[in-house]
């Protein structure tokens, strides 16, 4: 390969690259931000924590999905707004449900 090419090569790969490095490095974030709020404003224990998931979708584009331990069966979804950890909303349940952790 000549230089020209390999030049066109690295900068291909650069693009293709650079979102996914940055969708991964925000969910990464994000779910630290979470595990924060959760155990020290929210003062729940770290090993109600079963499981911390960064979710890219709709919006808002970046949310962390939670399941604790005393709930499995439920998923709470969190996200960063105007720069607070806020609850956006859960995984539905049969109506009269009581969730523990809104």
């Amino acid at each position: 390969m000549n230089k020209k090419t390999m030049i066109m090569l690295f900068l291909v790969l650069l693009l293709i690259s650079a979102p996914v490095i940055y969708v991964q490095g925000t969910l990464l974030r994000l779910e630290n931000q979470v595990r924060h709020y959760l155990i020290t404003e929210e003062n729940i224990d770290e090993k109600a924590i079963v499981s911390l998931n960064g979710v890219f979708g709709k919006l808002p584009n970046f949310s962390v999905e939670v399941i604790f331990a005393d709930e499995p069966d439920v998923r709470y979804f969190y996200a960063d707004i105007d720069g607070k950890i806020v609850p956006v909303h859960t995984s539905l349940k049969p109506e009269g449900y009581q969730y523990k952790h809104k």
